[in-house]
């Protein structure tokens, strides 16, 4: 028995390190010259899904329609983090000079930042663990809610918790409007131009030549603390309203996991851009890019959190959800192929080729190959395994569906594209160590667990 509790352990250490590298590799891979910002994170949503499913086993909660709404809801919650993530030193990077902030400041935007970038996305994975059976008016609460609370701390709250956690954002960007005529206080120009950062961007081209880094940044913070804000609301109508202890739990979890991995790892840009005040020079080895690991840790710290949690988690009543259970058999099936076929196999395949090939002469070319190919896999699967793949067990196809996944996320990565986005001719610089060794790690993790199941 003694020995069985400490496979058991061993088994659980590994799965956990598993999760933080497998989502440290989907991070960066949605960064700099990956997926996009909102695309990566579905890409990311659906990755990980699948890993976990095969790795904590069956359940009928964790299904293939639930992996793609789960994954689709990843991709509201996403902010902009352009000017943040220098703040740790205790600078405002401007068009013309810095301003001095505390650097608490910028821990405190990080943390704003984590903590609102998975929120729905961290109930509705909950949701696949609990006793709770959802309905679909419990998915638009929970999205409407969101948004009510989003929106609302927008108009309101959001102005007053940056003017007195960094008043310096604000004085800054009401000195660039008057540089411009404009005699607005920050929340009245906010205002005029709600939930319009590209204004924020613009509007001193005119009439000085340049964009505006004080308009963007004081936009951007406004939608980062209202980030923050409605992740509290969503976890409370969780619990309180939906009424699901375990997925608002788990979405307690995921937030906070992600708070601190991307507060964390903005380390590299405070030792990358010259420590306090940046007055020290690039404090990291040459092949050390502070975005890039930034990027990869965020993944790596989190992912490694939410892992550790779900698979500590007791049991819980398992059950099919009454929102599919109540329709018609055919038209539960249509809906599960287009989420899951067309929203998970389909958009994770052709995504990165558009994304990678913008602008060149051969995009159409890759696309429709990228298309033909998306046909063919979901035809293939399809016919072996039904439009819903109600003829295999979800947890035998997650765990081999997954390392095809890898294999083409980490191919696409490293050598798919235009020539800058073909990462493997940088294969010295760290976070692409790190991408290639993830890869090969969560590859022989795969294989292994291909091996047990099908004995």
């Amino acid at each position: 028995m003694q020995e069985r509790a400490k496979q058991s352990v061993l088994s659980k250490s590994i799965i956990v390190l598993v999760g933080a590298l497998l989502m440290g590799f989907l991070w960066r891979v949605r960064g700099t010259h990956g997926w996009g910002s909102s695309w990566g994170l579905l890409n990311a949503g659906i990755i990980f899904i699948l890993f976990i499913t095969a790795a904590i086993g069956d359940r009928k909660k964790l299904n293939f329609a639930w992996t793609a709404l789960t994954s689709l809801s990843f991709m509201i919650t996403v902010p902009a983090w352009g000017t943040l993530l220098n703040q740790i030193t205790g600078v405002l990077n401007l068009d013309e000079g810095f301003a001095y902030i505390s650097p608490w400041s910028g821990v405190f935007m990080m943390l704003c930042l984590g903590f609102g970038v998975a929120s729905v996305f961290g109930v509705m994975l909950g949701r696949g663990f609990s006793n709770k059976r959802w309905k679909f008016h419990h998915i638009i609460i929970l999205v409407a809610v969101f948004f009510a609370a989003y929106y609302l701390a927008m108009a309101t709250v959001s102005h007053w918790i940056l003017k007195l956690v960094q008043p310096e954002s604000v004085t800054v960007f009401v000195d660039e409007l008057r540089k411009v005529g404009i005699d607005d206080s920050a929340y009245e120009a906010f205002m005029k131009h709600f939930d319009n950062d590209s204004w924020a961007k613009k509007f001193t081209v005119e009439a000085l030549g340049r964009t505006s880094v004080a308009g963007r940044n004081y936009f951007q913070e406004i939608m980062t603390i209202s980030s923050a804000v409605s992740a509290v609301a969503v976890l409370l109508t969780t619990r309180f309203i939906i009424k699901d202890k375990r997925a608002a739990l788990t979405g307690t979890v995921t937030c906070v996991a992600f708070a601190i991995a991307i507060t964390v790892s903005d380390l590299f840009f405070y030792f990358g851009n010259g420590g306090y005040h940046m007055l020290q020079g690039n404090l990291l080895p040459e092949n050390f890019a502070p975005w890039s690991l930034w990027e990869y840790f965020t993944g790596f710290i989190a992912g490694g959190i939410i892992t550790a949690f779900l698979v500590n988690l007791k049991p819980q009543d398992d059950f099919c959800e009454i929102a599919f259970g109540k329709l018609p058999e055919k038209v539960a099936n249509i809906g599960t192929f287009l989420l899951g076929f067309i929203g998970m196999i389909g958009i994770t395949v052709v995504r990165p080729v558009l994304e990678r090939f913008d602008n060149s002469d051969n995009m159409i070319i890759y696309t429709v190959i990228a298309v033909v190919a998306t046909i063919v896999i979901v035809a293939v699967l399809a016919k072996k395994f039904g439009i819903a793949l109600q003829e295999i067990s979800y947890d035998k196809f997650c765990t081999y569906a997954l390392p095809c996944f890898v294999l083409y996320t980490f191919t696409a990565y490293m050598f798919i594209g235009c020539a800058e986005y073909q990462n493997f001719m940088d294969l010295g610089s760290f976070h692409n160590i790190l991408v290639t060794v993830s890869f090969a790690l969560i590859t022989i993790w795969s294989a292994v667990k291909i091996v047990k199941s099908s004995k």
